[in-house]
């Protein structure tokens, strides 16, 4: 089987998540829906790392050996790893995954979480267990649910030491989601607040800046041109890259820093420190406000 092409793809507080749902009427599912008629825990479990063929990575492949039957009788509603994330279940229809029966409360009641790790403590398992994290956030957070509700593959199934890389740790990982859930939660500051903040340099500079913003529920585009229309009413003295009010040589340097990368300005200094209008700072822009602060330039 070729590698898999979402049906369709979402981005939920800066997690990408990819669709590819096991149809319905096949016999890689239960094909019925949650005992009680809606959500009632997340579940958690970990599956192995494996040597992912080039150009894809293990959640991809777990999916389409889903698909393509080589998981037999387990049909969980999402996989994660460090880099991508992929739904194969609604969240209103039971999985098998927690290997306690078609009525079981594990199967019956949750939601089921596969995060793709080999316990190595490695930047990618790190990442893969973070990226878990979020994911049982945004869906205890879509279901109305607390983090009581957050629950291992071993509560259902005792006999099975799963997750078993993040069990050793369980309460911080259970902290983790607590955190995003809160994160999640947080009342949402309006688009010209938030652009005030990116103009005050509270929210770095891009790219980290955008993945920030997306991360804490905000649309970066949006907020970004409400940044270009409050910079473009924004009077400064061209030049003065500290915001002093005159322009000298310590403005030079300033801009020179900043086009060296070492350096960063908050979005009123960027307007300042381009002296030519070009968009860019640039050693040419730090070499002209040398210039005026020398009174060589009018």
């Amino acid at each position: 089987m070729a590698f898999l092409t979402p049906d369709s793809t979402r981005t939920e507080h800066g997690l990408v998540i990819k669709q590819k749902l096991i149809p319905d009427g096949s016999h890689l599912k239960p094909n019925r829906p949650l005992l009680h008629g809606s959500v009632e825990y997340i579940t958690i479990h970990n599956t192995p790392d494996i040597n992912e063929a080039p150009g894809t990575n293990d959640a991809e492949q777990y999916a389409r050996a889903t698909l393509n039957g080589n998981m037999k009788n387990v049909a969980v509603h999402y996989y994660i790893d460090e880099t991508d994330c992929w739904q194969m279940l609604r969240e209103n229809e039971a999985g098998w995954h927690a290997a306690d029966g078609n009525t079981g409360p594990g199967n019956g009641t949750s939601l089921a979480i596969e995060i793709i790790m080999d316990g190595s403590g490695s930047k990618a398992d790190k990442s893969a267990e973070d990226r878990g994290a979020l994911l049982a956030a945004i869906l205890l957070n879509r279901h109305g649910l607390g983090i009581d509700k957050l629950t291992t593959h071993q509560r259902w199934y005792p006999a099975k030491y799963c997750p078993a890389y993040i069990l050793p740790h369980w309460q911080a990982f259970v902290n983790k989601v607590s955190a995003y859930l809160a994160q999640i939660k947080a009342p949402k500051k309006t688009i010209d607040q938030i652009a005030r903040e990116v103009i005050a340099g509270a929210w770095g500079v891009w790219p980290e800046r955008e993945k920030r913003l997306t991360a804490a529920g905000y649309d970066y585009k949006k907020v970004q041109a409400r940044v270009d229309e409050l910079m473009a009413a924004v009077n400064v003295l061209l030049g003065d890259a500290d915001g002093n009010g005159k322009i000298e040589p310590a403005d030079a340097r300033l801009a020179l820093r900043a086009a060296l990368g070492l350096q960063t300005l908050t979005e009123a200094q960027k307007k300042a420190a381009d002296a030519d209008k070009n968009g860019r700072i640039e050693p040419a822009d730090a070499r002209l406000i040398l210039r005026k602060a020398l009174g060589m330039e009018g």
